[in-house]
């Protein structure tokens, strides 16, 4: 064993000496009179030299299943690892129905042939047979792994399987659709793609790898060679192949058997997340595929990765693992500022913009969504592909996306992983003058305390446990909110609400994580109609505001969100305690979006004049921001000026002025609004309005006007959807709003309809 370890010890100091020369010298002078131990380092030191080679042999021979797209593969030597295998298959060749036409390549255990199929119809198609030689039960099981991935699904947007057997000889295949396309990549800067035509071919590869997910399989490495661009009637449309190493998220594919759960690396490490990287077997989910399809968004905005892959390549593993996993890459613009004067003209020209525009393109939103998705830590990441989506649906439409750039103590943590060694070290001395301190003053207690009478001493102790049965139910909550979160990213919402139900919620304290799990889960019952739960949730939401900004808090939209649902759940008590709340955090903001929601959200329901009297400073700040049409941009901007004009209405309507909360409700009606849920609490305002100020008739045509609207959404509740009528046409808070509104307006005019 000494022996053992002495020689491992050699190793590791020899391997890094570059020189060969120094390096003999070094062995001659550490192994002097023993030829035996000399004999076996050299040896050792060759095969080290050699392994690098082997794999980037072993990843460059990976294949692209489409016609003139495939690469040129380096040939298996005989005296390779692999040794030297024969194809029975060759031009002119079937197999079952298919005759072979010629090899279009070969992956690390299987062949690809371009071959026509014979009957029942006559077309080319792929055909993919495992590499003789290649054919063990696990690499079998992964071919059979690949085939049923394939099989499940069915979308416009993945390439399909058409058929499955075995050669004469057991070898197992599956027949393709046949790809013939280009890289995407390639297509987009050959075709000279702007920014808005790129996102829209990733939205549909976005989409396809979504498609994915819901059966169940994680496709684990996408990257350029795997999405090809073909056309269809002429328009460009994405086809994702290759999903050899996908994995069933159900861990039931290919017969129960996980066969990825022991291997070091699975992907490709320019597109490989650090889950996929990480040696300690981190549990790799859909997350991982989000965090390749940033890395693909990020090279089509900035015409490369942020790692680059020859780099990567000429690492060694342990410096490649660290890479993916510890250092930041910079944002798409930052990177492309970085680029020398010509290259950055040529990036410029792929996209067909002035150079000056092309980062203000990027910058910001862009640099924001991509950011997200490729976070080191995946609990930051997009929970789902479809949230990626989502949000570059948002910038498209003009509207504010979700991601946002990391708070400071993300930043303070991301600081402590880099300087581990110099935190620890101030730490350790912290802790030991402060545990020094704290054993010379317990002594200096214990010592007061032993003179003090004996039911004191009771007290203390009764207080004392307590205390640990509070830090222990804290502990216990603490580890439910955890296993929520974890439930959640997972998909297993239902599980993540029952979960948390059995926590008291007066137990949760706030926390980053403990908000996002209320939030999700508040959002999730008030879809369906638990109203309690969801009302629960959200006031546990507020208590902690505390943690952040005020920018954060209006950019979940928490407002509105705990104010429709308390208001929806008719505990005044509740409502009440919400409303001053708002007060408190944002009576004195100088934020419009902060005064809109404030009046939106606590106005739903009657209030007092001393109530409505400290909001009078944020009817003044709405009164004075910009509702000229000419002025706003059609959609997002028009909307916002919409609800601001309708926030001042409801404001003077709770006021008793309805003359004036007509001219705010007609004034957001001349903004000409477009989603149906505010149109819907619009008319129902006015209508509302209009009876009080005389006009019975007009406000029962308003009145129907939104109940016909209304009884297509409930019908014959909320449906568990994100937007119930439609895209763009309000989120559930809204509509949720605007059901509020509807009753108190039916009980005003046309009591007789509840």
């Amino acid at each position: 064993m000494v022996t053992r370890e002495i020689e491992k010890a050699l190793f590791d100091a020899a391997v890094v000496i570059e020189d060969p020369d120094l390096r003999r010298a070094f062995l001659d002078e550490a192994c002097a009179g023993d030829s035996v131990k000399r004999r076996r380092l050299g040896t050792l030191l060759e095969a080290s030299e050699g392994a690098d080679d082997f794999f980037r042999v072993a990843e460059d021979a990976r294949t692209v299943v489409a016609a003139g797209v495939c690469d040129e593969f380096p040939e298996y030597s005989k005296d390779g690892a692999g040794g030297d295998y024969p194809e029975q298959e060759g031009p002119g060749s079937r197999i079952g129905r298919y005759e072979i036409v010629q090899r279009i390549g070969e992956g690390g255990c299987g062949v690809v042939y371009l071959a026509e199929q014979q009957e029942p119809v006559q077309r080319m198609v792929a055909l993919k047979v495992i590499r003789l030689g290649m054919d063990t039960e696990r690499v079998i099981a992964r071919f059979e792994m690949e085939r049923q991935a394939l099989a499940v699904m069915d979308h416009p947007n993945i390439a399909h399987v058409l058929d499955a057997g075995a050669t004469d000889t057991g070898r197992p295949y599956f027949v393709m659709e046949l790809v013939r396309g280009v890289r995407i990549t390639d297509y987009c800067n050959e075709k000279r793609l702007d920014v808005r035509q790129r996102i829209d071919l990733f939205i549909q590869v976005c989409n396809a790898i979504q498609h994915a997910h819901q059966k169940g399989l994680i496709h684990r490495d996408i990257k350029p060679s795997n999405i090809l661009i073909a056309m269809h009637d002429g328009t460009p449309a994405p086809k994702v192949i290759d999903f050899g190493i996908a994995k069933a998220t159900d861990g039931k594919t290919a017969g129960e058997t996980m066969l990825t759960s022991n291997e070091p690396f699975v992907g490709t490490p320019a597109y490989m997340s650090p889950e996929q990287a990480d040696r300690r077997g981190t549990d790799v989910d859909t997350r991982s595929d989000v965090y390749s399809l940033g890395m693909l968004l990020y090279e089509l905005l900035a015409g490369r990765t942020p790692f680059d892959p020859k780099e990567l390549a000429a690492m060694g593993v342990t410096e490649m693992r660290r890479v993916l996993l510890e250092d930041e890459p910079p944002p798409p613009s930052s990177l492309l500022l970085s680029l020398d004067a010509d290259s950055f003209q040529a990036a410029a020209a792929t996209f067909r913009v002035e150079p000056s525009r092309l980062v203000s393109a990027i910058r910001g939103d862009l640099d924001w969504v991509v950011m997200k998705a490729i976070e080191k830590d995946r609990q930051r990441r997009y929970e789902t592909v479809n949230g990626l989506t989502m949000d570059l649906k948002r910038f498209i439409d003009n509207e504010p996306v979700i991601a946002r750039p990391p708070g400071r103590i993300y930043l303070f943590r991301k600081f402590v992983r880099r300087n581990r060694f110099a935190v620890a070290t101030v730490a350790g001395i912290t802790g030991a003058l402060s545990l020094g301190l704290g054993l010379a003053y317990t002594s200096y207690l214990s010592e007061r305390e032993a003179r003090r009478e004996q039911g004191r001493l009771r007290d203390i102790a009764e207080a004392a446990r307590a205390n640990e049965q509070r830090l222990r139910q804290n502990a216990i909550t603490r580890e439910n909110i955890a296993q929520v979160a974890v439930l959640l990213s997972e998909g297993k919402t239902e599980a993540a609400d029952a979960l948390l139900r059995q926590t008291p919620i007066a137990a949760i304290e706030p926390s980053v994580e403990a908000t996002t799990v209320l939030r999700s889960l508040g959002g999730w019952n008030a879809l369906r109609g638990r109203w309690n739960e969801a009302s629960d949730c959200f006031l546990l939401l507020t208590q902690a505001s505390k943690l952040f900004s005020s920018e954060t808090i209006l950019s979940q939209n928490d407002l509105v969100c705990c104010g429709a649902t308390l208001a929806e759940n008719q505990s005044s008590d509740d409502y009440q305690r919400y409303r001053e709340w708002i007060l408190t955090r944002f009576g004195d903001t100088s934020n419009p979006l902060a005064a809109q929601q404030a009046l939106q959200s606590t106005l739903l329901l009657p209030a007092d004049a001393s109530y409505l009297a400290q909001l009078e400073r944020l009817r003044g700040l709405l009164e004075k921001t910009n509702f000229n049409p000419k002025e706003l941009k059609p959609g997002w901007e028009s909307e916002s000026a919409a609800w601001r004009a309708w926030s001042l209405s409801i404001y003077e309507y709770r006021r008793g002025d309805y003359a004036k909360s007509l001219y705010w409700v007609d004034l957001a009606l001349g903004l000409k609004p477009t989603k149906s849920a505010l149109l819907d609490v619009v008319h129902l305002l006015r209508a509302m309005a209009q009876y009080r100020y005389g006009n019975a008739e007009v406000a029962r045509v308003e009145l129907n006007l939104a109940r016909e609207s209304l009884d297509k959404v409930f019908t014959p509740e909320l449906p568990p959807v994100y937007e119930p009528k439609g895209k763009n046409q309000g989120f559930w808070w809204d509509w949720v709003q605007a059901r509020i509104l509807l009753r108190e307006a039916e009980a005003l005019i046309d009591p007789a309809s509840r």
